[in-house]
């Protein structure tokens, strides 16, 4: 699932960004991160000093300073962040692609517990399945480049039948390449 997501993401360019919050430190040792998307803290600095001493909640996106502050201080938090989907919007995508390809009599996946898809898809089904879950997020995309796959997409045709005549074209062709879709 790990490496389909890194696809999506590459399709629909929605990459990591480090952002750079400003606190003015009131009365709370508790900073909430302004992106709802954050992958990791990499520096806190305290009145432009360097500290380690915070942690970091994956589940609130809080940090918590444990160094002492005083009224005033400023703390700056770096950290990386996807700027638009969250890892489980996007596996909530790649779901929806999974059923797609059912529907298309493609492939029956099954996803098992720890995001498993079972059967395991290959490198080319994976390509598939990124494209078709980029599909789902972002329909009016006219083009989409990667090294080995270009599709270009015209906006008057509908969602399902772009992903129809995508799944089509990879089972007729039985591996990804050029796909103009009408």
């Amino acid at each position: 699932m790990t490496t389909i997501i890194t696809k999506v993401r590459n399709l629909i360019v929605d990459n990591s960004t480090t952002i750079s919050d400003i606190f003015t430190y009131g009365s709370s040792n508790i900073f909430t991160l302004t992106e709802s998307n954050p992958i990791a803290i990499t520096l806190v600095y305290i009145n432009n000093v360097l500290t380690v001493g915070y942690t970091y909640s994956s589940i609130t996106k809080k940090v918590t300073i444990s160094a002492s502050l005083t009224v005033g201080y400023t703390i700056q938090i770096d950290y990386t962040a996807y700027l638009n989907y969250s890892d489980t919007e996007i596996e909530g995508y790649i779901n929806s692609a999974l059923y797609y390809l059912g529907i298309h009599s493609y492939e029956n996946y099954e996803v098992e517990s720890g995001n498993n898809i079972y059967p395991t898809p290959t490198s080319e089904e994976e390509k598939l399945i990124a494209m078709i879950a980029a599909l789902l997020i972002e329909p009016n995309n006219k083009t989409i480049h990667l090294p080995d796959l270009t599709i270009s997409v015209p906006n008057d045709v509908p969602t399902e039948k772009k992903i129809a005549q995508v799944i089509s074209s990879f089972k007729r062709n039985g591996k990804l390449g050029f796909f103009g879709l009408m």
